[in-house]
């Protein structure tokens, strides 16, 4: 067995501080470098092969990484809301029942609104088929079906992101050790 020097033994003392002053940053870093290239950029080129739009798969992102002493908790999430406050991006992945739409003039309880607001909301819904201009004062839409993009590529590459950051983690460590 070889006995340290006492220079030895000092020059690994600050070492293990600055292990372990650093570990969860760099932990960290790498989780959401990670997350981005596998989980983030895969949901995102899905969206856009099914033609989702893209207003949808860009806002796809990282919301937090927290380390902990039991493990890594990445949020990654879409949000995306129409004017009248709903979840388009949540309604696109977890797909919908088929439903009425109408007016927002007809559809909401106008109480305590000032009636200029009420009367210059539209009567009617309006959009382009066909080259013509179509009006409904309501009609039933399908629904949407369910993509369910994000939990296919997080169980497709949760192992890939496990190796991945094992194996950055034991070259910085052993980085810092010799």
């Amino acid at each position: 067995m070889i006995i340290p020097t006492i220079e030895q033994a000092q020059d690994h003392r600050l070492k293990v501080i600055h292990y372990r002053a650093t570990y969860k940053d760099f932990i960290k870093l790498k989780a959401t470098e990670l997350a981005n290239k596998l989980f983030v950029d895969e949901i995102q080129e899905e969206y856009r092969a099914l033609g989702v739009s893209r207003k949808i798969w860009e806002n796809v992102e990282i919301g937090a990484v927290v380390v902990t002493d039991v493990g890594i908790y990445i949020r990654i999430h879409n949000e995306y809301f129409s004017e009248e406050g709903f979840d388009i991006a949540l309604a696109r992945e977890e797909g919908t029942d088929d439903h009425f739409i109408q007016p927002l003039r007809d559809a909401m309880q106008f109480s305590r609104v000032d009636s200029d607001v009420v009367s210059n909301l539209p009567k009617a819904l309006s959009w382009i088929q066909g080259g013509k201009r179509m009006f409904s004062k309501g009609h039933w839409v399908s629904g949407l079906p369910r993509l369910n993009v994000f939990q296919q590529v997080l169980e497709r590459n949760e192992y890939e992101f496990q190796q991945q950051l094992n194996d950055a983690f034991r070259e910085w460590k052993q980085h810092i050790f010799n």
